[in-house]
């Protein structure tokens, strides 16, 4: 979950591992879980149960933490860096207040509220005092019904350092309100000053658990050091540089980067584990997705269905190793009332890797961001630095071979979907959603004029596509006024 700031940066991101007190105990490994990873529901699907009340998005990586006494679970989040809490009336037991008032920005909201001052726990961590900002209001959904965000980035992108150097000066930021991390290994200057995330892939009906390591490594990674250190071309973010973007083993060409000090020829690739799908330029997404047979473009939505059994092959290259992304992770499940029955429901699958539409003069330091369906494929390690070396990551790639990938997607893809709706192939949406449309008596009269991917084995053609087009189809006329019924979508 990308954060931005309302308030100008103040001060040097990575020299500021100062803080106060913090007492270690002996473990330094965190329960960590996904809730709802891989499946996505309409805003008002047909479920009696609930009235249509589901969750907004389809996963997110929380941890539990207690905060002067309270225990909160907050989303683990390297996009973003202030401990941000929705304390909703309760009451933690403060070392400090204070009237400072500030505001931040993320990807799917905004939140304002008041800096205060608690004991924080994270895992066998304990540090005092740790700043945070107590929200007093919000737009949008940024906390998906949990307590909170903890971020995971740096200073220089913090909210609260800011606001308290606007209001107590620059030497009081440096002590007072330093992010969770730096304040941590600040305070234990012993402990290697990194982190490290595993995000867990559930069946898309379960939860499922994770990794999250303070100063060490999960023992079935530790050969994670002798991987290349990717240096943050940012002080925002966990920026890295990119050397490409490959689908089907072609290079996509991006636009040169906006980023200063991105070499020639690379982007700079934020990886944030608040962001549920990974938002791409445009064209990238559309290169992705036109090469699956089958897969339909939605102007409207700026969505592509596709074929649940369909898929491509997209990697990324970071310092000349490749890092493949699973067959499951490049679709999401998406349960939609029926155009042909409201009362019913069905499954379409949609592109997980999605349009970047953020505002580029509020959301800077970064070309695109790798969200949480190309980090479910990653062993990473976050290490902050020191005096002599900026902060890097560390990756090991987790996903199998080939053809056991393709066997697992069929696999388990078959499994998600037994337990949905029937699952129909977009443009088979679109012909119920004409019909409907032409029984309602509208005037959706003419069929698809648009061209549809080539077909293969795994998508069978529907009626309406032309077999050998060179990349999915894009919708207009009636067809596009029909497949708009995707666009209600809560994302």
């Amino acid at each position: 979950m990308i954060s931005s700031s309302f308030l100008p940066l103040v001060g040097v991101a990575f020299s500021f591992f100062a803080g106060l007190e913090l007492v270690a105990c002996t473990s330094s490994s965190i329960p960590f879980t996904v809730h709802n990873s891989g499946v996505q529901f309409l805003a008002n699907p047909n479920d009696p149960g609930d009235g249509g009340l589901v969750t907004h998005n389809n996963a997110f990586y929380v941890t539990n933490v207690s905060l002067g006494g309270l225990n909160l679970t907050v989303q683990l989040d390297t996009g973003s860096s202030d401990l941000v809490v929705d304390l909703q009336g309760r009451q933690p037991n403060l070392d400090a207040s204070s009237n400072i008032q500030t505001a931040a920005a993320f990807g799917s909201g905004t939140v304002n509220g008041t800096v205060g001052f608690a004991d924080l726990q994270i895992g066998g961590f304990v540090i005092n005092s740790q700043a945070f900002l107590a929200v007093s209001g919000t737009s949008g959904s940024v906390f998906g019904g949990f307590d909170g965000v903890m971020g995971m980035s740096f200073n220089a992108l913090s909210n609260i350092q800011v606001a308290i150097a606007n209001a107590q000066g620059q030497d009081a930021a440096n002590q007072l309100g330093n992010t969770p991390m730096i304040s941590l290994f600040g305070q234990q200057p012993n402990l290697p000053n990194s982190f490290d995330v595993l995000l867990g892939r559930s069946d898309g009906t379960s939860d499922a658990q994770g990794t999250f390591i303070i100063g060490e490594h999960d023992e079935n990674f530790q050969q994670i050091t002798s991987a290349p250190p990717l240096p943050s071309v940012t002080e925002l973010h966990w920026s890295l540089p990119l050397d490409a973007m490959l689908i089907n083993g072609q290079p996509f060409k991006f636009n040169a980067s906006r980023v200063q000090g991105v070499p020639q020829g690379k982007v700079a690739a934020m990886l944030d584990t608040g962001f549920t799908f990974p938002p791409l330029p445009p064209p990238a997404v559309d290169a992705i997705y036109s090469t699956i047979p089958g897969a339909v473009f939605d102007p409207e939505s700026s969505l592509w269905g596709v074929p649940c059994n369909a898929t491509t092959n997209l990697s990324f290259v970071f310092a000349g190793q490749e890092f493949p992304v699973h067959p499951l992770d490049m679709t999401v499940p998406t349960v939609i009332s029926s155009p042909a029955n409201p009362k019913e429901n069905i499954t379409v699958c949609l592109n997980a890797f999605r349009y970047l539409t953020l505002d580029p003069e509020k959301f800077s330091g970064f070309d695109i961001i790798l969200g949480d369906s190309f980090m479910r494929n990653i062993y990473a390690s976050f290490n902050y630095g020191n005096e002599n070396t900026g902060p890097f990551v560390q990756m090991m790639t987790t996903m199998p071979d080939s053809n056991t990938a393709m066997q697992e997607f069929q696999t388990q893809r078959a499994a998600v979907l037994a337990k949905l709706p029937p699952a129909v192939d977009p443009l088979d949406v679109i012909q119920q959603s004409i019909q409907a449309s032409q029984s309602a008596g509208l005037s959706a009269t003419a069929a698809p004029s648009s061209t549809a991917a080539p077909s293969s084995t795994t998508a069978a053609p529907p009626a309406n596509t032309h077999n050998g087009a060179a990349k999915g189809g894009v919708l207009s006329g009636a067809a596009l006024a029909a497949f708009v019924l995707l666009s209600g979508l809560v994302l």
